[in-house]
């Protein structure tokens, strides 16, 4: 279920939740990396008979995938997609259109060792094809992020819109196509990177919202989804100070630091 946090409760913590321990990015030892990911060992070292160009973590972590559940030749049907997608298909991506803005920001480190992802929703512009912002996703992911390592994300979703940087807030159902397409290229291609999502601020509005876009998402995914609550939801003019329970301003790269203002008096 979704994890609600209340400004004014800090009770509900994240330690409670799937993915909340802290993340080793760098396991190598085959025992250790099926203990990560929830898997047989054997599966893994089977599997890696099969597809040996493939390093431990990869193989890992389709294998922790629910449709495959440890289960080899489900896995190796999986990582073959992959592999294809991987070699065939991301070298054709086309480029950017002109004036793209990225929604996806990597950052610095979470305070749990996980990779912070900024998402800036409202810069989804309803008339680029959907595909451009999963191809953008799938670069940034392939470039931040070691196939080899156990390293996850801890996404941090801000709600507001940014008229005074030029972004508009937009109704869910107006970038429904965009959203899906991000969620299908994130859960096909990337599973098990997902540490926690993390959704702010969230008044009545953007819970509403939420619900009728959780259908894109698997039930272990929704697991690591939190909503942190401040009553004027996307209309804050600042996000909810709980949001610092996951990570220190200073990970957050200059760049970004805008759409954290009101945090902390050192960031405008």
């Amino acid at each position: 279920s979704l994890g609600f946090i209340d400004e004014d409760d800090m009770s509900k913590l994240e330690n409670e939740r799937p993915g909340a321990s802290m993340v080793v990015p760098k396991l190598k030892d085959d025992k250790e990396i099926a203990a990560n990911y929830g898997i047989p060992l054997k599966s893994l070292q089977d599997l890696k008979q099969l597809i040996p160009e493939c390093p431990a973590a990869e193989l890992a972590r389709f294998l922790a995938k629910r449709s495959v559940s440890g289960d080899v030749k489900k896995g190796a049907e999986k990582v073959h997609e992959y592999l294809a997608w991987l070699r065939d298909e991301v070298p054709k991506f086309p480029l950017s259109p002109p004036g793209f803005l990225p929604p996806f920001r990597f950052n610095g480190m979470a305070k749990d060792g996980s990779r912070l992802l900024l998402l800036i929703p409202c810069v989804l512009d309803p008339d680029v094809e959907p595909e451009s912002y999963s191809h953008d996703l799938a670069r940034s992911m392939i470039k931040e992020l070691d196939r080899a390592d156990t390293m996850r994300i801890t996404v941090l979703a801000d709600t507001r819109g940014h008229e005074a940087l030029g972004y508009e807030g937009k109704p869910i159902w107006k970038l429904w196509w965009h959203v899906k397409a991000l969620a299908w290229t994130f859960q096909s291609f990337f599973p098990e990177r997902l540490q926690r999502f993390v959704i702010y601020p969230a008044g009545d509005v953007e819970m509403a919202a939420f619900r009728f876009a959780k259908a894109l998402f698997s039930r272990e995914t929704m697991k690591r989804v939190s909503a942190v609550h401040k009553k004027e939801g996307s209309f804050a003019l600042a996000p909810p100070r709980e949001i610092l329970q996951y990570f220190e301003l200073t990970e957050i790269l200059k760049e970004n630091q805008m759409f954290f203002a009101g945090l902390d008096d050192s960031v405008q």
